[in-house]
């Protein structure tokens, strides 16, 4: 798969997670997602949580399978300022469910490749 500005190809990892089995769940596609069990993922984040993945579907059902990208370029909606792009600082999910943020300090995952301040996206090489 050619990619963007990159023009090579990009090798990509998606597993498939299951959604929590009760509580509330509403996942849409692009989310960054939070692993909260043995392969239980969830968008339901909290401020410097570790992202995961990206979910691949949406699903708003308990106990759901869903593919999640867990390596490649994934592109997330962020919050705050924008992530640099500096080959260190990578992301972390942020407060508001599905986006993720900058690490408040050190390095979170990924390496961020873009950003497109205009649309609030990150380009992530997790």
């Amino acid at each position: 798969m050619a990619f963007g500005d990159i023009g090579g190809t990009v090798t990509e990892l998606v597993i498939t997670c299951q959604l929590p089995a009760s509580g509330t769940v509403n996942v849409a596609r692009g989310d960054a997602l939070k692993l909260s069990g043995a392969y239980i993922v969830n968008n339901d984040t909290d401020a410097e949580d570790v992202v995961f993945g990206q979910a691949l579907a949406n699903s708003d059902q308990n106990g759901a399978a869903i593919p999640v990208k867990v390596r490649g370029v994934c592109i997330f909606g962020y919050t705050d300022s924008a992530p640099a792009v500096n080959g260190t600082q990578g992301i972390v999910a942020s407060a508001t469910n599905g986006k993720v943020k900058a690490p408040a300090s050190g390095n979170g995952r990924g390496i961020n490749v873009k950003v497109d301040t205009a649309a609030s996206q990150v380009h992530v090489l997790l």
